[in-house]
């Protein structure tokens, strides 16, 4: 989904319009079942938390508002006319609407609903155990609104606060409460309008601790770092492989928040006969209203009832209601309900004040005369008010339909609630001029349907994205298709269960992934011994004995691990745990290592890298659920003992058996530090297997310098500099390493994997103030930053590089790899170019080159791989420059 990946959060809505009766009307259509399902657009995963939908016939009394949905999806028993409909905020969901979405009486209806998120964790597994945590974030709007986060340990009262920048940062606004633990129930700290102003593109950090300030665990993302725009702090040190799995909201451009009057920090208005609140919109969207005490009598199933809220405004005028919604709660005790209008149907004054009585009735009774109306009172009221800034602005698309006419064009088809541009963006083979296989098809605000022309047999994902007249966008899922071949029945478009076969299948993956890690930049390679298990787990220690032990998956092995789908793009044997279990079912809480120890220089940084792949089958309840019952980490003993936990190792970490690469850092204590692997599994299933593979150690120097850093400055004067830098090539690339600032090139190599370029490393050396080149240090990069590389040129001593050139074919293996050359002087200049090769075809020539021309040297180096060929290759220049002070010398 690329950069328009939203951090953000999907409901759907199904409306089923049968042909039945209303008010007695024989023509008249009715709705029988409305579905909405919830999953993350930044993931296409179900969310955690649950929420009830809302809708409601355009201006009509009543609101319909179902129970809570446990996958995802729920149904509502009525839908048709002209439509109002959403779900109310709850935990980590904030509401967005669809107004005035006209029924279609032939067609089952669909609408999607995209709820942005500033970070939406993915699983959740027990994390580190401290006083105080603080997890950064990149703003993206104006206003924080909550915070939901699920705890590990005791249940208990947490206090969290909105802090600037990092740990140390200044509070803004109040400090909030939470509740949560035991892993059972989401705790949701909540600011209200006003109280926790950002600035967009600013870093602000959530801190949160203990009520009493002793220790507790919360959960964090199942894959470590998950976003670029936030880092996680325990106790005051940063975890930079680890982001908390807590749910960040900020208010919506399109939908604003009201202010309360007389709330207390957590929203309540105590012992009061109404509650009032000053809108800052010109209409009112929805109204959520909790009342307590409510009893009814006599008694009803739940004591469930209809809550009836009428709003004045302060001239005491009627200016909206009477609107009904249910509400369940207990006897003396709160009832919460959502109140839904139309974009026109409740218009206000921004900045009057606005109060709103309400009362009770049972279940779709008819609403007393106002004589006989006995309202609720005295009442306690937590109230949350949402309107729109400009009403009716925000375009929305829903009744999408996917058809396919031949074999080679799909249909998309749909029906908005007013014409706007729309742009569909699509992905897959065969489609061309918005990116890699990437089209853009643009059209007028008065068509909604398009004819793309696709390959028979294909997958293609899209998502569809409507611009309003002020600019607020409308925008769906991705979804995914495959157009039928002409032998087939008919196309695979439709979801699986459990979801109802009218939804359109969400493109995966079904899991997040983490953010992208920056390149490896190190001065040596750590010897591991056996880091690829090809020898068994040969130079390892496993304990306690018999749970690990290698796997082979090699295309011939008949093992476990093998049938269960186990297997690598890289080689025959890993390490791990494979269980089977019998009829007896235990929760065994089983702990096993695998470590070795490796030499070291007091005082360095290192960088312990593993590829770790977890993976469950057939529990006694779904997987979902029971995705983190395996888990791997990483750690290392500084001090090369056996102390493997707390600040010595990551999180724990699940992967949904997929390969997936994580890293841990750590500062030498001894001449020997330990390094390992840490297994967790928790229940007996029928499958359950955590393996590693590629372990690989990096001496990144005395301290940790990011990729780019330039080399540090001398405070002598330069005699060489390179100025002038340019792009030479600039083809789309697969992997690209760039020199950093006042560094040459002196090696490249790479490696292809099938249509990919998954490996590329660079041998840097920074030019020294008496032009001489500094010690090498090494850069990678990639899909696979560990692997081997296939192709590889270092130069001799003094040589710069001033171009390269590579080859694949065949075989999708990089069989051809050339550097040029020259010779540099301590005054800058540079001899004779030479061709120096590498790879296993010293012969052939290359597919792509880049040729710089004399006077200036390679400062950086990317290729790209398709159809078995190098089909694109990025380079930039600079130039050597002999400075002014050194010429007049």
């Amino acid at each position: 989904m690329g950069n328009d990946n939203l951090k953000t959060v999907l409901v759907t809505v199904l409306v089923f319009l049968l042909n039945v009766t209303v008010n007695g009307g024989p023509d008249k259509r009715r709705g029988t079942q409305l579905f909405y399902r919830m999953v993350g657009s930044q993931n296409n995963a179900p969310i955690l938390p649950k929420t009830r939908s809302v809708w409601t016939q355009d201006k009509l009394c009543e609101v319909g508002n179902t129970g809570m949905a446990d996958e995802g999806y729920t149904e509502y028993p009525f839908c048709f006319g002209l439509m109002d409909f959403s779900f109310v905020e709850r935990y980590s969901i904030y509401p967005r609407f669809v107004s005035g979405a006209q029924a279609d009486e032939n067609i089952v209806n669909t609408a999607d609903l995209v709820i942005d998120h500033v970070y939406q964790p993915d699983g959740c597994v027990w994390g580190f155990t401290g006083r105080e945590f603080v997890q950064t974030f990149t703003a993206t709007g104006d206003e924080l609104v909550s915070i939901t986060l699920l705890v590990a340990s005791e249940p208990a009262t947490f206090r969290a606060a909105l802090i600037e920048g990092g740990a140390e940062g200044k509070q803004i606004g109040p400090t909030k409460t939470f509740y949560s633990g035991h892993s059972m129930e989401w705790g949701t700290a909540r600011w209200t309008a006003g109280q926790a102003k950002l600035v967009a593109g600013r870093t602000y950090g959530i801190k949160m601790w203990h009520e009493d300030g002793g220790n507790w665990t919360p959960y964090l993302h199942s894959l470590g770092n998950a976003y670029d725009g936030g880092l996680l702090y325990v106790d005051g040190m940063t975890r930079a492989g680890t982001d908390m799995a807590i749910w960040i909201v900020e208010e919506q451009k399109d939908l604003k928040r009201g202010l309360v009057v007389g709330a207390d920090e957590e929203g309540w208005v105590y012992n009061k006969n109404n509650v009032s609140f000053i809108p800052r919109t010109p209409n009112i969207k929805m109204i959520w209203l909790n009342v307590s005490p409510v009893t009814m009598d006599p008694p009803t199933a739940h004591n469930c009832c209809d809550l009836v809220i009428r709003v004045w405004d302060q001239d005491s005028k009627l200016v909206a209601g009477p609107k009904r919604s249910l509400a369940c709660g207990p006897i003396n005790g709160p009832h919460p309900a959502p109140f839904i209008f139309a974009s026109d149907e409740f218009p206000v004054t921004v900045g009057q004040v606005y109060r709103i009585n309400a009362y009770a009735v049972p279940h779709k009774a008819p609403l007393p005369s106002d004589k006989d109306i006995r309202l609720i009172q005295p009442a306690d009221f937590n109230l949350r008010v949402y309107g729109e800034p400009q009403q009716g602005a925000l375009p929305a698309i829903y009744n999408l339909k996917v058809d396919f006419p031949q074999d080679n064009t799909l249909k998309l088809s749909w029906s908005d609630t007013f014409a706007a541009p729309t742009r569909i963006i699509i992905q897959g083979d065969g489609m061309k001029g918005a990116g890699n296989k990437t089209k853009h098809v643009d059209l007028e605000k008065n068509i909604t349907q398009a004819l793309i022309n696709i390959w028979p047999g294909h997958t293609y994902e899209f998502k569809i994205i409507s611009t309003g007249p002020t600019g607020l966008v409308w925008r769906t899922p991705v979804y995914q298709v495959r157009a039928p071949r002409k032998d087939e029945i008919k196309a695979i478009f439709q979801a699986a269960a459990p979801n109802p076969k009218q939804f359109i299948n969400l493109a995966p993956p079904g899991i997040a992934i983490g953010a992208e890690a920056e390149p490896i930049r190190y001065e040596r390679s750590v010897k591991v011994a056996n880091n690829d298990f090809e020898e068994g787990i040969k130079g390892w220690k496993a304990t306690p004995s018999g749970i690990l032990d290698a796997h082979d998956v090699g295309w011939t092995s008949k093992s476990v691990a093998k049938k269960h789908g186990i297997s690598t793009r890289w080689g025959d044997k890993i390490a791990g745990m494979t269980h089977t279990a019998g009829r007896k079912r235990e929760q065994v809480f089983e702990k096993s290592t695998l470590t070795q120890k490796i030499s070291t220089t007091r005082g360095n940084v290192y960088l312990l890298a593993a590829m770790v792949r977890t993976h469950i089958k057939n529990g006694p309840v779904t997987d979902k659920r029971l995705r983190g019952d395996v888990r791997v980490r990483l750690f290392a003993d500084p001090k090369g003992g056996t102390d493997y936990e707390g600040i010595n190792s990551t999180q724990s970490y699940w992967t949904d058996n997929k390969w997936m690469r994580f890293e841990h850092r750590w500062i030498a204590g001894e001449e020997k530090s330990t390094i390992g692997l840490g297994f967790f599994r928790w229940r007996d299933l029928d499958f359950a297997g955590a393996y590693v593979d590629h372990v690989h150690v990096y001496d990144l120097g005395p301290s940790p310098v990011v990729s780019e850093a330039p080399q540090a400055r001398s405070k002598k004067a330069y005699s060489v500099v390179l100025t002038d830098h340019q792009v030479e090539s600039d083809d789309k690339v697969e992997a690209y390493l760039k020199a950093p600032s006042g560094y040459v090139i002196t090696g490249l190599g790479s490696r292809a994997h099938y249509d990919n370029i998954t490996t590329m490393w660079l041998k840097v050396q920074p030019i020294l103030p008496d032009g001489n080149l500094g010690e090498a240090e090494e850069l990678r990069h990639g899909w696979e930053p560990d692997a081997h590389l296939e192709a590889k040129v270092e130069l001799p001593a003094g040589y710069v590089a001033t171009g390269f050139g590579a080859g694949i074919a065949p075989e999708w293996d990089v069989k051809r790899l050339g550097v040029w050359a020259r010779p540099l002087a301590k005054d800058g200049t540079l001899g004779e170019e030479q061709l120096f090769r590498g790879g296993i075809d010293l012969k052939s020539g290359f597919e792509k080159t880049v040729r710089i021309e004399k006077g200036r040297v390679l400062t950086s180096a990317g290729l790209n791989c398709m159809l078995n060929d190098v089909n694109g290759i990025k380079a930039t220049s600079a130039r050597l420059t002999k400075t002014a002070e050194a010429q007049s010398k």
